[in-house]
């Protein structure tokens, strides 16, 4: 997720939360003030340089319900589903009807908020969910693609997105851009 300058001209912060599967404190050069990791990242390391980092975060071993525990700010059960919502094959997102994202206060203060990455939390296919297979889930002449992924990111606070539902993990293999 990336938060980018505010609209007003007065404040020029920039937040940018960098959420990563599969991947340890260890593995990142910086993290631990250590050499520990076993890939030079100079973009990385120059840019944790220059910013805020965490150090005491809590998550699943999932990434689904993980996800949705950093956007939320609730713990995985209290999403729709107790196991989290990983694919768009459903009616919803992972998130309740009364919630929204921590992009949602930034959007409501002027910030432009944009998602980039693997989603995996969950939506609806246009029009009437989906008619089919994983595999079929682009091709299926029920479903309408001329209209947005139904609770994507824009349904929760962000402005802009470029995602994949599930990665590399599952079908469809392709990037949606702002729910299309």
């Amino acid at each position: 997720m990336h938060l980018s300058c505010p609209r007003t001209p007065y404040n020029s912060l920039n937040i940018m939360i960098i959420f990563a599967d599969d991947i340890g404190t260890g593995d990142i050069p910086f993290y631990w003030n250590t050499n520990t990791s076993k890939v030079v990242m100079p973009n990385i390391q120059a840019l944790a340089s220059k910013s805020v980092i965490f150090t005491d975060v809590h998550s699943t071993p999932l990434c689904a319900p993980s996800r949705y525990m950093l956007l939320s700010g609730n713990y995985a059960h209290r999403g729709r589903l107790r196991g989290g919502t990983w694919n768009i094959n459903g009616q919803h997102n992972q998130f309740r009807s009364h919630e929204s994202s921590v992009a949602k206060p930034f959007q409501n203060n002027g910030y432009h908020t944009t998602m980039f990455g693997k989603w995996h939390l969950g939506g609806k296919v246009p029009p009437n969910g989906s008619n089919s297979s994983k595999a079929e889930i682009l091709s299926c002449n029920q479903h309408n693609w001329n209209d947005p992924l139904i609770d994507g990111p824009q349904t929760i606070g962000f402005d802009k997105s470029r995602i994949t539902v599930e990665g590399i993990q599952g079908a469809p293999y392709s990037f949606f851009r702002n729910g299309y």
